[in-house]
């Protein structure tokens, strides 16, 4: 695919496109690379080929028009970061950003990555974080694992008690106790510096990072974006701590193991990521299938065809859900089921709340 190449070129591992490029090729790179978030990527790439393997000028100067919003936004992200992280420091919380704005950091470029929104994971008990996101945001809506803090009218933040959840009761239960585990390690500085915000550890980051690309696979879909910021964890995790064992059984743990095998084959097939880099043995038959749904829906899903009509009510919605992952449970069964069941206890959470 073109898209791949592009990017290929764009993090260092090819010099330049397999051929010259029309410009209805052109295009599509450029329509895909929106699907997938990785538009602000891609021009990295655009930027470090042969002259004659350049798109057109009004190309260029569309994807440099693009390229610049999504710099200025993420300008705008860092700044709403360290101020959120000064917020709960001054509460008497420490706390640090998760994945978006944490991931970028580790791009060559952190402004070429499309931001979305802050995700802070704050040291403190649920009730403790809903007093104070409470005292500033009274109508605000509790999910799970997080809650909205909007705070900010220009950026969304959800404030996390915990990173995330699983899917499976048990690997969830386990998951929660080493989040717990890893809570003094990873969120153990206090913001003192108002032009500062704190990221999780790099081997934190191998293991979490991974339960978030599954959950977001299970629940709406995945994009390629994901896939770069997975791709510079790992580059990162093989020069800082390259310890694979320690993963590959916290995965297991997790019942992480076969997804993260089939996401190693995409980061090697559409990334070239080099061999001693990966954690786990990579799964051409997991991993084609993670890639297709990948291509289906790009980023987040939102671009699926497929499922066009989920917007209608949340019954049609649940049915169309409900078809898709029984289709994935060829491949997933676990985890597909996992992911049904869930479904059906949160309608019926709702539909509770509802009555009350």
């Amino acid at each position: 695919m073109n898209l791949f190449e592009l990017i290929q070129i764009a993090i260092g591992n090819r010099e330049r496109l397999s051929r010259v490029l029309s410009n209805e090729e052109w295009e599509g790179i450029y329509d895909e690379a929106v699907r997938q978030a990785v538009v602000g990527v891609a021009f990295e790439g655009v930027q470090k080929l042969p002259k004659e393997q350049w798109p057109s000028q009004a190309l260029v100067f569309r994807w440099l028009g693009i390229s610049e919003q999504i710099k200025q936004r993420n300008q705008l992200l860092n700044k709403r970061s360290r101020e959120i992280t000064a917020l709960f420091a001054e509460a008497g919380f420490k706390s640090c950003i998760l994945k978006g704005q944490g991931n970028a950091l580790m791009y060559p470029n952190p402004d070429s990555r499309v931001p979305g929104d802050i995700d802070i994971w704050v040291d403190g008990t649920r009730e403790e974080i809903n007093r104070l996101v409470r005292e500033r945001c009274p109508d605000v809506f509790e999910q799970g694992h997080h809650i909205e803090f909007p705070v900010f009218k220009d950026v969304e933040v959800e404030v996390h008690y915990t990173p995330g959840t699983l899917l499976s009761l048990k690997c969830n239960r386990r998951f929660q106790r080493w989040c717990n585990d890893q809570r003094e390690d990873v969120i153990s500085l206090q913001a003192d510096d108002e032009n500062s915000f704190f990221v999780p550890s790099i081997e934190f980051n191998v293991a979490y990072q991974m339960a978030h690309i599954m959950i977001h696979f299970f629940i709406e879909g995945i994009g390629l974006r994901h896939f770069v910021d997975y791709y510079y964890t790992l580059m990162k995790y093989h020069t800082d701590v390259a310890d694979a064992e320690r993963i590959k059984t916290l995965l297991k743990d997790f019942g992480l193991l076969r997804f993260a095998r089939g996401v190693m084959w995409v980061e090697k097939e559409c990334l070239r990521l080099d061999n001693d880099c990966l954690i786990v043995e990579p799964d051409e038959g997991i991993g084609s299938v993670i890639m297709k749904e990948m291509l289906e829906g790009g980023n987040f899903g939102h671009y699926d065809t497929r499922f066009k009509n989920r917007r209608k009510g949340f019954l049609v919605r649940g049915m169309i859900d409900t078809y898709r992952l029984l289709k994935l449970a060829t491949v997933f069964p676990s985890e597909s089921m996992w992911k049904i069941f869930r479904k059906v206890e949160n309608q019926k959470w709702k539909i509770k709340a509802k009555t009350i």
